[in-house]
């Protein structure tokens, strides 16, 4: 634990498929350690060619992130003054929310292409220092996008796959209480999914979906530190996690015409992530 400011080396009916999915976000905002992943809808393309979609989504996470490679550097009067590695540690109950704007358009027959343009908040506590310390998030921007294609389609069964992926940048002050001095921190993650699955046509209202996917995150952890008896203290530590194997379900719903939702849940071995949208498409 920090204790100062040197960081020490160390369907049948559409009814039964709402009920499914409120199941489903029960689960997803109490799982552990749930990264930041992004709705991935069906694994297959929804748009015929030409075709445009737009859409809101809203996801929600739980997680824990390892910091490795740590290194520290420490200023006095605007010149380094001592420079050292730190040990890797861990930002425990890292929450985000994300709400995004969506459009997706179809390139082919069997193939469309998607961005995400949104906002972010985030916030953790104690996690770095032992003095119940937190960390308010700003609103930040985050944005994604992806391709998604059809390899075959009959019998009321699409086989397909996706690539997405997405960047987001969390900012804000880290509160300790009884100390006045301002503490920054600032994380950057870029993460990618990569799924391949099936899309079945329940009825004509229900397609379920679903399949096996890896995912990849990467970024860095800015910490600052104003003391002042030791000055500026800057840290800085990578984030490198993957490939993360796992499988997602999900529910596509007609609600009225042209007018969809999708509910999901994916899961790795120490991953719950749950996602939503609504889009029209035209």
């Amino acid at each position: 634990m920090m204790k100062s400011g040197i960081i020490p080396a160390k369907t049948k009916n559409i009814r039964k498929t709402l009920v499914l999915s409120l199941v489903l976000l029960v689960v997803g905002l109490g799982g552990p350690n749930a990264f930041a992943l992004d709705l991935m809808g069906p694994p297959t393309a929804g748009l015929k060619k030409g075709m445009f979609r737009v859409g809101i989504e809203y996801s929600y996470s739980d997680t824990s992130i390892e910091l490795i490679e740590g290194k520290g550097v420490q200023y006095q009067s605007g010149e380094t003054v001592a420079s050292r590695e730190v040990e890797s540690i861990t930002i425990s109950d890292f929450e985000t929310n994300k709400m995004y704007g969506s459009a997706g358009y179809g390139l082919s027959e069997n193939s469309e292409v998607f961005v995400r343009l949104g906002m972010v908040g985030s916030e953790f506590g104690d996690a770095i220092f032992d003095a119940n310390e937190s960390f308010d998030g700003s609103t930040d921007f985050t944005m994604g996008g992806g391709i998604k294609a059809t390899f075959y389609e009959g019998f009321d069964l699409k086989l397909g796959a996706l690539v997405q992926a997405n960047w987001a940048k969390y900012d804000g002050v880290v509160d300790i209480p009884n100390l006045s001095l301002n503490d920054f921190a600032q994380i950057d993650l870029m993460e990618m999914q990569i799924a391949v699955g099936a899309v079945k046509m329940w009825s004509e209202r229900l397609t379920i979906y679903g399949g096996p996917f890896v995912a990849f995150i990467n970024g860095d952890f800015d910490l600052t530190l104003n003391r002042e008896d030791e000055g500026l203290l800057k840290y800085n530590w990578d984030i490198n996690e993957g490939p993360i194997y796992g499988g997602y379900i999900g529910a596509q719903v007609k609600l009225i015409k042209n007018c969809y939702c999708n509910l999901e849940y994916q899961h790795t071995s120490d991953t719950d992530t749950f996602g939503a949208n609504v889009m029209l498409r035209y």
